[in-house]
């Protein structure tokens, strides 16, 4: 499910009207309607004060529940592959790996993407896990997770100019070009977080 779907979900099970919701997280009523219908995303601030109202996590609002318990210490969830090439399928998997606690203390809430493909091998090389912090917006030039069609997610670097969205490979491999979205092209497009760091896998020989 995505953003809209999971808000309605929870709004409703809390009993909460959309006029309610609206006011305690200080927008209007019409704009709680287009969150729920998708027409437009809130800014990240307010999808943690919508959290705080729902009594939910940002992650259950943005991806969903995890009905899966997370170990102890600083173990973070895997979500599975992400191609950084063509855009691939984004299977989650029931998995924790261990990172530093320095970096997971200071990214509460992220989430890990193994990677897929050369077309950011300047930044990241395949088979190593990205450290992804979510947001629904990035400034531009950051390293983003972009989901297309609800289906398919691609790290690129996104940029957003007047009437396009682009997400361009920063790559080795002269092999890989950018993506072009147009202003009805964009409507497929969703930011699910941007990437803060990266280690290896564990098993990786060098």
């Amino acid at each position: 499910m995505n953003f809209s779907e999971n808000l309605r979900i929870h709004r409703e099970r809390m009993g909460i009207s959309k006029s309610e919701l609206a006011r305690r997280v200080g927008v209007s009523d019409v704009t709680v309607g287009h969150w729920e219908i998708g027409k437009i995303s809130p800014r990240m601030g307010k999808v943690e004060m919508i959290a705080d109202v729902l009594g939910v996590t940002t992650d259950d609002l943005i991806f969903g529940e995890n009905t899966s318990k997370k170990p102890v210490n600083n173990s973070i969830p895997l979500f599975g592959s992400i191609a950084a090439g063509a855009p691939l399928e984004m299977i989650k998997a029931e998995e924790y790996l261990e990172i530093p606690e320095y970096i997971s203390q200071r990214y509460p809430g992220a989430f890990l993407l193994r990677i897929k493909g050369d077309s950011m091998n300047k930044v990241i090389p395949t088979g190593a896990y990205a450290l992804i912090v979510p947001c629904l917006e990035v400034t531009n030039g950051e390293i983003a997770v972009v989901s297309i069609n609800g289906d398919e997610a691609t790290l690129k670097r996104f940029y957003k100019l007047q009437n396009t969205i682009v997400l361009e490979p920063d790559s080795y491999n002269p092999e890989h070009k950018a993506n072009s979205f147009t202003s009805d092209d964009s409507k497929q497009l969703r930011i699910l977080g941007r990437m803060v760091w990266y280690m290896a896998p564990f098993d990786q020989k060098f």
